[in-house]
């Protein structure tokens, strides 16, 4: 294997290593840049959230102008999955669902299967809900949740919007390469999953 396949290999190599080696469940949540800011930043240092984000924005911009509105509802789900994490209990395999969501948009955009809007809108209304309520369950007496959830969606807003407005926008370049690059991407993102279940998995079903 040479040049950009190579490349990709030991960049998904070591992602997944990274977040075996910090622990899918234990990030910071930066208590001294501001409560808004510690939720912006709790899902950006875990590969487990970030890579979702990324994954359905990719997927948003592939499936085109229809799709697009799958990302504003994402991030109202984080804010509601969120709020939920402050009355209810742990959810027993939450972060197993996270990480499974990498997998199924990576899938989904590898495929490039135009699945029905309603299933994309209801794929971004679970994963929404569960990446929320794991970082919900961040939120202690001593954060003002009222700051921190806000943080938490403009963190899952932004990273899916500039993944599927760079996507929209190669897309409309018209080079016939682009569209199966955009599909690659997808695999590698499902893969990237795959490595952090096998890596992780065991360590989060004894949490």
């Amino acid at each position: 294997m040479k040049g950009p396949g190579k490349l990709a290999l030991h960049a998904g190599l070591a992602l997944s290593f990274a977040l075996a080696a910090t622990g899918v469940l234990a990030h910071s949540t930066v208590k001294s840049a501001g409560d808004f800011y510690a939720g912006v930043l709790h899902p950006l240092t875990a590969l487990e959230h970030v890579l979702p984000f990324v994954a359905l924005g990719v997927l948003a911009g592939q499936r085109g102008q229809p799709a697009h509105r799958a990302v504003l509802i994402f991030a109202l789900s984080l804010g509601a999955g969120a709020c939920l994490a402050l009355w209810l209990k742990p959810v027993p395999g939450i972060a197993m669902l996270n990480i499974a969501s990498s997998i199924i948009f990576g899938g989904l955009i590898a495929s490039a299967w135009a699945l029905p809007i309603l299933l994309l809108n209801s794929l971004a209304i679970l994963f929404g809900l569960s990446h929320g309520f794991a970082n919900g369950e961040a939120i202690t007496k001593e954060i003002r949740a009222y700051l921190f959830i806000p943080g938490i969606v403009a963190a899952g807003a932004v990273v899916a919007v500039y993944a599927m407005i760079a996507v929209d926008y190669v897309l409309r370049r018209k080079p016939t390469w682009l569209p199966i690059a955009v599909r690659v991407a997808g695999s590698w993102i499902a893969a990237i999953g795959i490595l952090v279940l096998a890596i992780s998995g065991r360590a989060i079903l004894k949490s």
